[in-house]
């Protein structure tokens, strides 16, 4: 079986009257506006996340000073500040950039909508037209047929009532008459089925037109759609790719202070800038009065007991350096779009191709379930099917108005859905 990548070669039917293709086209269109809609809000709550993430850090910030610590801890403190104030501002940046996404997608879904209610106006006019055209050249064709067949009877009354020798000449001119009459009649309807055959299939030819020329619009902004959303969302994954990359360089910077920190070099710091004379107050001792020294005589000197030294203070470890192969993410900055590069090999990549899911039609019935006739009914239109109870027909959809179409032998036609029941159940 031979693929068509084409839409203008694969949304037709032989049914002249049958518009399941054009429907089937429509149908793809509210869907898309769908996953479009659902695309713009989610940009749009995004801008809302980023900036109130932004604001909290930013508040979160304010409230760390850090002035009071000394030393490498101090200087990390005050480095995770600072590179907390660049994380905040980093998602600030995102959520200008979300909101930018959010902008081109609302403006690439107004024009696309836009541009597809023309295309839809357009062919459903030529489509009714032709609907209309159809419905009288088939009334102008019976007509046709009808006059045919009161001519055929009028010259065969005509021709009887010559033959017949009882017959007087008053009522020989009578059938002659008619059969003129007859006659004119049938060339009338002749010339009108003849016109409206004309009208029809020019009215044929012009929605033969509008439909390729709707299918080639519905491919081309579905082409533009889609690449246009494969790039959306490309600089949406830049967006989050460049907040990990600026959340791992401030880590990065404030581990690199931590490494530099010494707890007995911090420790001294804080003593050389506030040591003092480093001399313990001498011993409380009671002095008798009565056996106070006497004036003059040398006083008792009380020896001091020399300052003990601190116990020396074990070295801490300085934390594992980190790995060397290499960052987990680099980026390339080309046409101010954000690009993954080195991380994982480009050929790894690729778009994948998504198919909407095949979903069965009408309540528990599929295309092509043979189903059974539950009341009769006899077609009033070209359109229509006449069926009798017990008949077997190939169910094909159900239509609005309390319609279904169904498929006999070759044709397809429509009959009322209480006409139609598969089982013992009865689909109304």
């Amino acid at each position: 079986m031979t693929r068509t990548s084409q839409y203008v070669d694969a949304f037709w039917e032989p049914d002249f009257t049958s518009t399941r293709g054009y429907d089937i086209l429509t149908k793809r269109n509210k869907d898309i506006r769908k996953v479009s809609k659902e695309l713009e809000e989610y940009y749009k709550e995004r801008v809302k996340a980023e900036q109130n993430y932004s604001k909290a850090i930013q508040t979160l910030v304010r409230k760390l000073e850090g002035k009071e610590e000394l030393g490498d801890l101090g200087k990390a403190l005050r480095e995770l500040k600072l590179q907390t104030e660049r994380i905040g501002r980093s998602h600030e940046e995102a959520a200008n950039s979300f909101q930018m996404l959010y902008n081109e997608l609302s403006k690439f879904n107004d024009e696309q909508k836009s541009l597809k209610q023309q295309v839809e106006e357009r062919t459903k006019s030529s489509q009714n037209d032709k609907l209309q055209k159809y419905k009288a050249c088939m009334s102008c064709k019976d007509k046709y047929i009808s006059k045919c067949k009161e001519k055929e009877a009028a010259e065969e009354g005509f021709n009887q009532a010559r033959q017949s020798v009882q017959i007087t000449s008053k009522e020989l001119g009578k059938a002659g008459k008619a059969k003129e009459k007859a006659d004119e009649a049938q060339q009338q309807a002749d010339a009108n089925y003849r016109s409206s055959v004309q009208a029809l299939e020019a009215s044929r030819k012009l929605w033969e037109k509008e439909m390729e020329d709707a299918c080639n619009n519905f491919q081309r902004l579905e082409e533009q759609r889609i690449d246009f959303f494969r790039d959306s969302v490309w600089k949406c994954t830049n967006v989050d790719s460049k907040a990990c990359v600026d959340h791992d360089e401030g880590a990065e910077a404030v581990r690199t202070v931590l490494q530099y920190c010494d707890i007995s070099k911090d420790l001294q710091e804080f003593i050389d800038n506030n040591k003092l004379s480093g001399k313990r107050p001498e011993p409380v001792v009671y002095e008798d009065y009565d056996r106070r020294p006497i004036q003059g005589a040398p006083s008792r000197t009380q020896t001091m007991r020399p300052p003990q030294p601190l116990p020396p203070m074990q070295h801490p470890r300085n934390p594992p350096p980190r790995p060397t192969d290499g960052p987990l993410i680099s980026l390339d900055e080309v046409d101010e779009h954000y690009s993954l590069a080195r991380a994982i090999p480009n050929e790894e990549y690729s778009y994948a191709r998504v198919f909407p899911e095949l979903k069965p039609m009408g309540p528990g019935l599929t295309v092509g379930s043979q189903v059974n006739i539950l009341k009769s009914y006899h077609a009033k239109g070209p359109s229509e099917f006449s069926v009798e109870i017990g008949q077997k027909v190939e169910y094909v959809r159900e239509m609005k108005g309390g319609m279904t179409q169904v498929k006999v032998g070759d044709r397809c036609g429509l009959i009322p859905t209480a006409c139609v029941r598969m089982g013992t159940t009865t689909y109304l």
